[in-house]
C-alpha cells in the first residue's frame, strides 16, 4: 500500500527541487493578496479621503486569492507539466477559465474600488468581466478582457495615487509572457515557477503607490523609464540562456494498491 505521502505528490510530475519552486511559487501567489488586505487595512484612513469604496479591495483581495487556488487546481490536473496543450498553458479547462474570470473580476472590482462612484468606470468593469466567458467559451482572445480590466484600474490607481510606480504592473505582465514563452519553446518547468512569480506579484506596485499617496510623494518617471530600460536589457541579455534550458525530465510516478 502507498504512503500518504505518495498519494498526495502522485500529480505532480515534476522533479524534486524543481517542484518544490514550483510549488512554493503558487504558494507565493496565494498568499500575496494576503499583504494586500494587511495594506489596506494600514492606510484605511487615506484609501477612504481619495477613493470610492475600500472596502472592495478587500472583495479583490479574495478574488484574487480565489483565482490562484483555482490556478493550482488545474495545474494539479494537468499533473503540473505544462505543456501547449495543457489547460494551465495554452488549452482548456474549467479551473483555467474559473481562474481567469476571478483574476478579471478582482481587476474590475479594484477598478471600481477606486473610481466607482463614475458610471463609466462600473460600465467598463462590468463589461469585462461579462466578456470573459463570452470570449473564453467561443475560442476568442479572452485575455484581452483580463487586459482591459487591469488596464482601467492601473490608469484609475495613477490618477487617484500619482505614482507612475503603478505602471510597472505592465513590466510584470511582459515579464509573465517571457518567462512563459520560454517554458513552452523549451520545456523547462522550472519556467513555471517565473511565470508564477512575475504574473502575481503585480500588487506590489499598486501598495507602493498607495504607501507613497499616503506619504504624499512620488517616484520619479526617470526612475521608471531606468527601471524598464534594464529589465529590456537583462532580458535580452538572459534569452539566449533563458530559452536554451534542457527540458524538464517527468518524474516517474508508481502509486501502490
Amino acid at each position: 500500500m502507498s504512503s500518504t505521502r505518495e498519494e498526495i505528490l502522485a500529480p505532480v510530475h515534476i522533479r524534486g527541487a524543481e517542484a518544490a519552486w514550483v510549488l512554493s511559487a503558487h504558494t507565493y501567489a496565494l498568499l500575496v493578496p494576503v499583504v494586500f488586505v494587511f495594506a489596506v487595512y494600514r492606510y484605511w484612513d487615506y484609501l477612504v479621503g481619495v477613493t470610492y469604496n475600500p472596502f472592495l479591495f478587500f472583495v479583490a483581495a479574495a478574488l484574487f486569492s480565489a483565482g490562484s487556488a483555482f490556478e493550482v487546481g488545474q495545474n494539479t490536473l494537468d499533473n503540473w507539466y505544462l505543456t501547449s496543450d495543457t489547460a494551465s498553458a495554452n488549452g482548456f479547462g474549467l479551473c483555467d477559465f474559473l481562474f481567469y474570470w476571478l483574476i478579471t473580476a478582482g481587476q474590475a472590482v479594484s477598478a471600481v474600488a477606486i473610481g466607482g462612484d463614475k458610471p463609466w468606470v462600473l460600465a467598463l468593469a462590468a463589461a469585462s468581466v461579462v466578456a470573459l466567458p463570452l470570449l473564453y467559451f467561443n475560442n476568442g482572445p479572452y485575455v484581452v478582457a483580463l487586459s482591459f480590466a487591469n488596464l482601467l484600474a492601473i490608469g484609475l490607481a495613477f490618477r487617484t495615487f500619482g505614482d507612475p510606480v503603478v505602471f510597472l504592473q505592465l513590466l510584470g505582465v511582459a515579464a509573465t509572457v517571457y518567462f512563459f514563452q520560454a517554458l513552452l519553446k523549451t520545456g523547462a518547468q522550472v519556467l513555471h515557477g517565473f511565470t508564477t512569480l512575475t504574473a502575481s506579484s503585480g500588487v506590489w506596485f499598486l501598495i507602493w503607490a498607495i504607501a507613497n499617496g499616503a506619504a504624499r510623494q512620488s517616484n520619479s518617471w526617470l526612475l521608471m523609464g531606468g527601471v524598464v530600460v534594464a529589465a529590456l536589457v537583462g532580458g535580452v541579455a538572459l534569452w539566449p540562456y533563458v530559452s536554451g534550458l534542457p527540458v524538464s525530465r517527468r518524474r516517474a510516478v508508481i502509486v501502490g494498491t
